[in-house]
């Protein structure tokens, strides 16, 4: 071969290398598409940007919120004021002031006294055990719904008593309405507290004349028919001054007794007037 003919050396190039490797390793096309998939999926998830939690974009929005609702509590504070509510207590009644065996209320409607007389007088009938006395706390019923317990003024008014007005006003609120029965009686009570002594003595003698009509709703029948002399008369009964209204047959049908110069006991028999005074001087009110 002549000079000008010698064979040119090859020329090693990145191309030539990959092809010689892809000759050895008896690589085919499809496995190189296939690594350059895989090789770009990693990349795309290596240099992928991790998703953060948006903390500020939430204090954001609770802090709105709380916003929100102090403003609107405070806009109903300031625009719907209520009236704050007044507890108020359950009526009580007075206390007894002697030992009862029982104690039973009594309501009626402001709009109906009448209903009162008529209660006392249906408890009347009932028949119990012989000395047994029944306390009767009297609750009126107004209008509106409303209830509170009578006073003793209240009772007057209600009973159709036409009582001096000093000796009305001469009353404490509190009093006892009492039913004591009897063998063969069932006698109506009323026990008046009383400021002066002296005033109320002398208003009740006042009241004598008219004492016996007033009293008249809890008076037998056939009593009040045997009246022959309208005047009171003095009686010692347990130990203690009285003074008793008698019918013609000499039957005691009502009376009254100062205990301890403030207790003012009004009752329809001498019987229980007597058993009313006895359990005084045993247990005497405070």
């Amino acid at each position: 071969m002549a000079d000008g003919d010698k064979e040119l050396p090859k020329i090693r190039t990145l191309k030539t290398d990959a092809e010689e490797y892809i000759s050895e390793k008896k690589i085919s096309q499809l496995d190189i598409a296939r690594g350059a998939y895989l090789a770009g999926r990693e990349a795309g998830e290596t240099f992928r940007p991790k998703n953060q939690f948006p903390y500020r974009a939430v204090a954001y929005g609770v802090v709105a919120v709380l916003i929100i609702g102090l403003a609107g509590y405070f806009s109903y504070k300031l625009f719907f004021k209520t009236s704050p509510e007044i507890a108020t207590e359950a009526p009580k009644p007075f206390a007894s002031f002697l030992s009862a065996e029982d104690e039973k209320t009594i309501s009626f409607s402001e709009a109906n006294p009448g209903a009162l007389s008529g209660a006392l007088g249906a408890e009347r009938q009932k028949s119990l055990r012989a000395g047994t006395i029944i306390y009767f706390p009297i609750k009126i019923l107004k209008p509106g719904g409303e209830e509170k317990f009578a006073d003793a003024k209240e009772l007057a008014g209600f009973l159709n008593w036409q009582a001096p007005k000093d000796f009305l006003n001469n009353l404490e609120p509190d009093f006892n309405a009492l039913i004591i029965y009897g063998p063969d009686s069932r006698d109506f009570a009323a026990i008046l507290k009383v400021k002066n002594f002296a005033s109320a003595l002398a208003q009740l003698f006042s009241w004598e004349s008219a004492m016996w009509f007033d009293w008249k709703p809890f008076l037998a029948e056939e009593d009040v028919k045997n009246i022959s002399k309208f005047s009171f008369q003095d009686e010692i009964i347990q130990n203690n001054d009285a003074r008793v209204f008698r019918n013609s047959g000499g039957k005691i049908i009502l009376g009254y007794s100062i205990f301890n110069k403030k207790y003012v006991i009004i009752s329809t028999s001498r019987d229980a007037l007597s058993i009313i005074l006895e359990r005084f001087i045993k247990l005497p009110p405070r």
